[in-house]
């Protein structure tokens, strides 16, 4: 009992003079046992390392004194078995849900199949950080190029499915981008899309089936949403034939061409007296109408733009036309409308509504 007594003092003693800075083979003189014995009671020396910190003409200004315990080679061992690699599950990142704010994103005549990626790129961007409440794919989304009755080129092989899998890949990324905040989704009908009379798809099925083309439920099954829409749960695209903002600013694809930009805007407005934005044309411009105060009749601004186009500029079947690439960005409350229109140009486009440049 005595012995074990008297190797506790010494214990306690090694341990106060480490405490002071003493080696093991310092406490092991001092206390006058072996320093193996002593190392099997309190381990490794404790190791100094001094940094010295010295002014310009030498002297010493600062002295900091680390004390790093020498472990055996047990200690290592145990030491690396804490560093093998943990196991456990992924994390999954949680849904975040955030509020859209009041803007209507309008692009249209993409032309699926001569779509323009760089113009479709810059939109993306655009959106996922304007985070609008509405979006309006205003017409000609697919070209269909193959039930028109433009001649074709022999050489290539014109493939209405290939339209359908880009413009498929196209709304997937779409949903995604906007799912956080839940963007409403239109599609507006259109001479070349949509399920309009005018529209490719009917003309076609008009020609081909003129017998069956009238029946109810012939019309159901090839419609243009039951061919050409995703037939997924996350699919919310919404086909319809506007899309009306406050202040009865009327979005839709348009039917007036005139040469030059703003004059088909203007055409629109003599046709219908109202805003409206349209596409169609491929064209970018603007026109403004305004209306007096006359009697009963309160003052009234009219305003009317074309929304330029998301295709390529060199399709097959017109030579060097007079397009624009480019789209709208509509802020709206309910009391007044400002548009900003996109003007992409050599894969770069100047965002106002940003406050900055996107380039691809």
């Amino acid at each position: 009992m005595n012995n074990e007594i008297g190797k506790e003092k010494i214990i306690e003693e090694a341990l106060n003079l480490r405490s002071l800075g003493k080696s093991n083979t310092e406490i092991s003189k001092l206390l006058k046992i072996p320093r193996s014995t002593l190392h099997d009671w309190i381990g490794g020396s404790i190791k100094k390392i001094v940094t010295e910190i010295t002014d310009d003409s030498g002297d010493i200004v600062y002295t900091n004194i680390i004390n790093s315990t020498i472990q055996s080679e047990d200690d290592v061992l145990e030491f690396l078995k804490k560093l093998k690699p943990m196991g456990y599950k992924s994390p999954q990142k949680g849904k975040t849900h955030k509020t859209a704010n009041k803007i209507c994103a309008v692009i249209g005549d993409l032309h699926f199949g001569m779509e323009d990626q760089n113009t479709i790129q810059i939109f993306f961007e655009t959106i996922s950080q304007l985070k609008p409440e509405k979006i309006v794919l205003n017409g000609d989304t697919m070209d269909m190029f193959a039930l028109s009755k433009y001649p074709k080129d022999p050489r290539k092989i014109i493939d209405i499915e290939d339209e359908k899998k880009r413009y498929h890949e196209f709304l997937k990324i779409l949903h995604d981008i906007t799912e956080p905040w839940n963007s409403e989704i239109f599609e507006t009908n259109a001479n070349h899309s949509g399920n309009s009379k005018e529209g490719r798809l009917w003309r076609y099925i008009s020609q081909q089936l003129p017998a069956l083309a009238g029946m109810k439920r012939v019309q159901d099954v090839l419609s243009y949403e039951n061919i050409f829409f995703p037939q997924k749960d996350w699919c919310r695209i919404k086909l319809v034939d506007q899309v009306i903002l406050p202040t009865n600013f009327i979005i839709q694809h348009g039917t007036i061409v005139r040469k030059h930009g703003g004059m088909s805007a203007r055409g629109e407005f003599e046709k219908i007296w109202a805003s409206t934005l349209t596409n169609h044309t491929h064209r970018l411009g603007s026109t403004p109408q305004r209306f007096p105060a006359i009697g009963n009749r309160k003052e009234q601004t009219f305003m009317n733009y074309e929304n330029g186009c998301a295709c390529t500029l060199n399709p097959d079947y017109v030579d060097i036309p007079n397009w624009q690439n480019g789209f709208s960005l509509v802020h709206y409350t309910d009391d007044i409308i400002g548009v900003d229109q996109v003007v992409v140009h050599d894969n770069i486009a100047c965002v106002a509504s940003l406050g900055k440049t996107i380039k691809i």
